[in-house]
């Protein structure tokens, strides 16, 4: 019998090349478009899930009051945290404390230099994550206070191809955390493609410890990243309960939850607002696959409408098998075997297409996918095509085989008022996800043209960025003297972080008319150099700025206007405040400026004119002498570090990256959203064809009694007009309501104006018209007499 069902497949295609290869192209179109989601949905949930113990690996955060009536959720905590942890909490097996640095570290042997990425780490810390150790022991490797961990692609670099680096010494300096010493290296780590975390070498957290001012060790000094692996039996909801004071009882005036989070969910799941996890790259993973869904749901419409529409010619065969004693089990297994068929081609020519765009894809994405067919694959593709198969052709089927023999083979069926309505409510449904994807791009554009546009209170053109390294740990005011001779060359300075990460935040701070509630104000706060307001063209609202001051003033702050506001400055020059340090002078206040995104609002901000800490160095150049004062600076940058590269960077693309995630969603809704409407317009042309065929004889009819070309063309156009029209109704509303809670997200972000959504609806409907047109007026532009004479 399937033999024969094949046979009678292939005679169909044949006989039907259009309907054929218009159910091709879009369910081969839909399934590639999942195929491409699967690939990218599978590496972003295997991301850091690789560790040994990743079902009881955890991290530890804070939740703490922002002083203006929400809860800011932070990462870091005190370095205490971590003996507390060892010592006192019965449930944690295993903790370890991590200090990441923010910017890169010169890393040097005799005859080579480079700059590096680290951390340092105490004992446990290969114990509790599995980067898998090529040389070394998991137990030892962090041991010894001068010890270094490098990764395998850092040991090749320095040491060569295929030799055994350990015992050697790397000497590792870094400027901003006071980091210079030579170290042996113990061990030799690989990092996984699904690791989060990239980085090139690891240190011992006793020298963190070592070198860190004994002041700042204390319970409101929050430096580094606890991670803990807890007993198999911990229940978490009851552990974080237990362990919510935990800060508190240490230090009463400390306002600090404590909770506890699966690592392997930080990924996914990192975002939090006012003390609540509210997503993170997980809303992406269900966007996309809905997407995915929804593009193969299109596909399959196309395919029921068009089998449905076709039923006339196909009901005499299904009238002749019914009398010859064929039963209704043995039609619709016949039906079903061919759209099962029909995706298994589609399947291959998705996986063509899929196998020929994967490089461009992992463009977009910035992902490194493999297109490799292995069991899950296997599986996860079969069901996916059969899936797709019994959902194209299970209506067909069932519609089909439902009729009585006698009256198909008495030309009595006819269509009912139901079947009707399916067939177009199919048509409404693939309208309606097309016009939501369109309003969906249009929304993500326009909120990234305004992320780009919008004035942040700081001027980011033409301002290199680098690293404070090596030579220039030392030196930095005497290269920035130099530098500011060199023709081109506006201005220069220096900042602890940076422009898009300003993440260092204190609390706990004095000043006269304080209230008990601005007591529990954070402040951001960072070490910036004399002329570092003029060189990023920050405004001053008030007051004067550093530049006619000495570095390492520790008697005077600027506060940022936010700052000033909450604290109920009336007159705030010349007001002596406790922050950060004793008796400082408030000097100037500037206009509020955004640091790190958009989604975040403007948050109070103090900036201490100190070289300590310090990380980053900015120099403003002109514009349009851009390549002679890059060459001049690098051969300046070189005479204080000979033979490491000048490793710098423009700050308008350190922001860019900012929303790196965003302008990938952007580029991939903008294809979806295409292919969307292109198999809709397909499936559409398709039953355009088909109406025209089917009203052929009446079209003649009508333009016999005398009526015109436009007129039969409006007639045929407007029904599928009022389809689009009743889809846009549907989905224009959908769309307002998950474009607003989309934006919501940004503390910064456009109005939702009503353009968008009629020019998404009229764009979907002149691509309908356009495809429903071309046939309309090729149907109308028949002649009559030969229509009629067929007939």
């Amino acid at each position: 019998m399937l033999k024969h069902n094949l046979l009678l497949f292939f005679r169909n295609i044949k006989k039907h090349k259009s309907s054929f290869l218009i159910n091709l192209i879009g369910l081969s179109s839909g399934l590639a478009c999942v195929l491409l989601v699967y690939l990218w949905i599978s590496d972003e949930l295997s991301i850091d899930t690789f560790h040994e113990h990743e079902k009881r690996l955890y991290q530890v955060l804070r939740h703490v009051p922002d002083g203006q009536g929400s809860l800011a959720t932070y990462s870091s905590n005190s370095s205490l945290m971590l003996t507390a942890l060892q010592t006192e909490v019965p449930e944690v097996e295993m903790a370890t404390a991590v200090f990441e640095f923010d910017t890169g570290a010169m890393v040097k042997t005799d005859d080579k230099k480079l700059t590096a990425i680290g951390n340092m780490a105490s004992e446990d810390y290969f114990k509790l994550f599995s980067y898998p150790l090529i040389h070394g022991s998991k137990h030892t490797v962090l041991k010894d206070i001068n010890a270094v961990v490098i990764s395998k692609e850092m040991a090749r670099n320095f040491f060569g191809q295929g030799v055994d680096p350990m015992g050697k010494s790397l000497t590792i300096k870094h400027g901003e955390e006071g980091v210079d010493g030579i170290f042996t290296v113990t061990g030799v780590f690989d990092i996984p493609a699904n690791s989060s975390k990239k980085f090139d070498f690891v240190l011992s957290y006793k020298k963190f410890l070592q070198r860190r001012d004994a002041d700042n060790i204390h319970w409101g000094s929050n430096s580094s990243r606890m991670y803990a692996l807890l007993n198999p039996d911990v229940h978490i909801d009851h552990f974080n309960n237990k362990m919510a004071d935990f800060i508190k009882n240490k230090n009463e005036y400390n306002l600090a939850t404590v909770f506890f989070t699966r690592y392997a969910d930080n990924y996914l799941k990192g975002n939090f607002e006012n003390g609540k996890q509210t997503g993170g790259r997980i809303n992406y993973v269900i966007l996309f696959s809905l997407v995915a869904i929804f593009v193969l749901a299109i596909a399959c419409i196309n395919f029921m409408n068009l089998s449905t529409a076709r039923a006339s010619r196909r009901l005499k065969e299904v009238g002749v098998k019914k009398a010859v004693g064929a039963n209704r089990k043995v039609l619709i297994f016949q039906f079903l075997t061919e759209s099962i068929v029909l995706s298994f081609f589609s399947l291959f020519c998705a996986s063509v297409f899929v196998i020929l765009i994967l490089s461009w894809f992992n463009g977009v994405t910035g992902k490194d996918l493999v297109f490799s067919v292995d069991n899950n694959m296997t599986m996860a593709l079969i069901a996916i095509t059969l899936l797709t198969g019994l959902a194209s052709g299970s209506y067909p089927a069932l519609y089909l085989t439902k009729f009585d023999a006698a009256k198909v083979l008495k030309g009595k069926i006819k269509t009912s008022f139901g079947e009707l309505l399916v067939r177009k409510g199919l048509v409404i449904f693939q309208f309606s996800i097309s016009i939501f994807l369109i309003v969906a791009v249009s929304v993500i554009y326009m909120q990234l043209d305004f992320i780009q546009s919008k004035n942040l209170g700081y001027n980011k053109d033409n301002v290199m960025i680098f690293e404070r390294q090596d030579g220039l740990v030392d030196n930095m005011e005497t290269f920035l003297e130099q530098a500011k001779q060199i023709p081109g060359v506006v201005n220069a300075s220096y900042m602890q972080g940076g422009m898009t990460s300003f993440n260092n935040s204190s609390s706990d701070h004095r000043w006269p008319g304080q209230t008990e509630a601005s007591k529990k104000l954070t402040f951001r706060h960072a070490h910036v150099g004399p002329e570092f307001i003029e060189t990023m063209g920050i405004e001053m609202k008030e007051g004067r700025s550093y530049i006619s001051e000495k570095p390492n003033n520790d008697s005077k702050i600027i506060l940022n206007e936010t700052a000033v506001k909450l604290m109920g400055l009336k007159n705030p020059i010349g007001t002596r405040i406790d922050m950060r340090g004793p008796n400082r002078e408030i000097i100037g206040v500037v206009k509020d400026f955004n640091i790190q995104s958009l989604y975040d609002e403007i948050a109070p901000m103090a900036l201490l004119c100190r070289t300590e800490w310090v990380g980053t160095l900015m120099v403003k150049i002109k514009s349009g002498k851009e390549k002679a004062t890059i060459a001049a600076l690098t051969d300046l940058h070189n005479t204080f570090n000979p033979g490491l590269t000048f490793d710098f960077r423009f700050l308008d693309e350190q922001y860019q990256q900012l929303y790196e995630s965003e302008q990938r969603v952007a580029i991939l809704s903008k294809y979806f959203a295409g292919l969307a409407i292109l198999i809709s317009c397909l499936g559409l042309f398709g039953l355009a064809a088909f109406t025209a065929e089917r009203r052929k004889k009446e079209i003649s009819i009508r333009k016999v009694l005398g009526q015109s070309i436009g007129q039969v063309t409006v007639m045929l156009s407007s029904e599928f007009v009022k389809l689009v029209l009743i889809s846009m109704l549907i989905a224009l509303p959908i769309a307002y309501l998950l474009a607003t809670n989309w934006l919501g997200q940004f503390a910064y972000r456009i109005p939702l104006k009503i353009w968008y959504f009629i020019g998404a609806g009229v764009a979907a409907l002149s691509v309908a018209m356009f495809t429903v047109g071309s046939q309309a007026i090729r149907a109308a532009n028949r002649n009559p007499i030969n229509t009629l004479r067929e007939e």
